[in-house]
């Protein structure tokens, strides 16, 4: 995620660029025992019934009702489209964005802009104003070109590994699961402590942090290319970038950043992963 600025100018938020080399196997199958977190060989498979229904383990509902029909015939369309579909949304708010500078630019008319913010941003005062539905639209809003390079680029390596393991439906659940929390964990770090009335956030970053969080959990051991050229674990980037990001939320206050918001969509990704297996 990275902060707004009422000036207009283009928000940037710099991350690890990181290229997926995929996994030995994608579709899951390791024993219980043999799933540690952040420990597990990526030679080893995740069990399928980490990620089986609610309803075959005796709980809530399974496929039956209106809702297990519509996940059904949701998880039978191809993955890829499912991902398109979502960087196309990002893509769709990022040219609302570059439209709206265009008319600023040459007519001075910011109502464009104004609009996008008040519907497309994470704010107290959008909250406040009853505009609820920013923490789950701030997910899909990038401002700045390089901002929406990196989340999308970062996304469609991690999605179709974490879509073969889960299927569209969890898949799904998990990106916007992430998303509102580092909007939620954003929205009340930096209004609490952060002292900006005027704060306001936006980014895919969360989300895509969140589901790379759960991919490094499922196969710690899975090679990153940071910046597409070092290698390096997948439990030692995702720790890394938590670690950095909390650093800054408190020591590097003031930039472009919304580490708070990276921090959130980490915390989420690790929760989820830990209820998907029953650890929590």
């Amino acid at each position: 995620m990275s902060l707004y600025r009422p000036s207009f100018a283009r928000a940037f938020a710099y991350h690890a660029s990181i290229k997926l080399q995929p996994p030995h196997s994608i579709i899951p199958s390791l024993h219980r025992s043999r799933v540690r977190l952040f420990t597990a060989s990526t030679r080893s498979e995740v069990r399928p019934t980490y990620y089986q229904r609610r309803g075959s383990r005796g709980g809530r509902g399974g496929n039956s009702g209106p809702w297990g029909s519509y996940k059904a015939r949701f998880d039978q369309i191809p993955s890829n489209w499912v991902l398109y579909g979502v960087m196309g949304a990002n893509i769709l708010v990022f040219c609302g964005w570059q439209y709206g500078h265009q008319v600023y630019a040459r007519f001075r008319d910011a109502s464009w802009l104004i609009a996008l913010q008040n519907n497309f941003t994470t704010s107290w005062r959008n909250i406040s104003s009853g505009r609820i539905w920013t923490i789950v639209t701030s997910c899909f809003s990038h401002e700045g070109t390089g901002h929406i390079l990196v989340n999308m680029i970062s996304l469609y390596f991690m999605a179709s590994p974490v879509m073969a393991i889960l299927g569209n439906t969890a898949f799904m659940s998990l990106y916007l699961f992430c998303g509102i929390s580092s909007s939620v964990v954003s929205l009340l770090f930096n209004h609490f402590t952060g002292g900006n009335p005027s704060y306001s956030s936006h980014g895919a970053s969360g989300a895509v942090y969140g589901v790379m969080t759960m991919f490094a959990a499922a196969y710690p051991r899975t090679t990153f290319l940071i910046f597409f050229v070092v290698p390096a674990p997948a439990w030692a980037v995702v720790s890394g970038l938590f670690l950095w990001d909390a650093y800054s939320s408190f020591n590097r206050r003031g930039g472009r950043t919304d580490s708070a918001g990276h921090v959130g969509g980490i915390a989420a990704g690790l929760l989820w992963f830990l209820r998907r297996v029953g650890r929590i």
